[in-house]
């Protein structure tokens, strides 16, 4: 029988992104309509080229957004029509429906611009030891990406205070359920404070690029960024 350890070459990662027009809303006192979908966008493309380098079977993105089909097709992703927009949830699950009962699972939202393919590499080497892994938020309580051995091992539930729910549901379920903690890809940018880390940590990426070009730092009060080079 096939252990999971020989079967790391079927890993997925399921991506959904709600229309850029629609994101980031809570960003609004920071940043005006346009600035927060071209700041999508960005993110977006950020973490499908970190999970190109991290070694999948492939990506799957949920969108509704013939924008975000076209970006994701660049990275040879699938992609999933969000029917419903339902909300991430039911994104996600539409996601996982798409995969075959084989595959394993690795869900990651498109708002954590600064996690590392490092950081998914450790996920996927948590994953051969625990059959669920969590990455937890640094705030909020939430979940920045989940994995699982198999599509429907739990019920993914994104959202504040949704790293609880998780292990909570995995152990009613049975499942070891492993945490993978770093302080790339605990970051998200959700809220104006969310602004705040990648500036004041002075660390490049095409995010904080943009945070730069926008003088986003003058708008929240914290030192602009310098341009060096982002380290995987």
């Amino acid at each position: 029988m096939e252990t999971f350890a020989e079967n790391l070459s079927n890993i997925w990662a399921v991506v959904p992104v709600k229309r850029l027009s629609q994101a980031k809303q809570r960003l609004a006192p920071v940043l005006s309509h346009n600035e927060r979908v071209k700041l999508a966008r960005t993110m977006l493309h950020e973490v499908l080229t970190t999970l190109c380098a991290s070694e999948l079977a492939g990506i799957v993105v949920v969108t509704s957004d013939p924008m975000v089909a076209n970006l994701a097709s660049l990275f040879d992703a699938r992609v999933v029509h969000d029917g419903t927009e339902a909300g991430v949830n039911a994104a996600v699950q539409q996601g996982l429906e798409s995969l075959d009962a084989a595959a394993s699972a690795l869900i990651v939202p498109a708002d954590v611009p600064f996690a590392t393919a490092g950081d998914l590499r450790a996920i996927i080497a948590e994953l051969q030891h625990n059959p669920v892994v969590l990455a937890p938020a640094l705030s909020d309580g939430g979940t920045n990406a989940l994995a699982m051995r198999a599509p429907d091992m739990i019920v993914p539930k994104f959202g504040e205070d949704s790293y609880l729910r998780h292990q909570m549901q995995s152990r009613a379920k049975g499942f070891a359920c492993g945490v993978v903690s770093s302080d790339g890809i605990g970051r998200d940018i959700d809220r104006p404070q969310d602004l705040v880390a990648p500036i004041a940590t002075r660390k490049y990426s095409l995010t904080a690029a943009l945070l730069a070009e926008l003088n986003v730092s003058n708008r929240l009060g914290v030192g602009a960024l310098p341009l060096c080079v982002r380290h995987m």
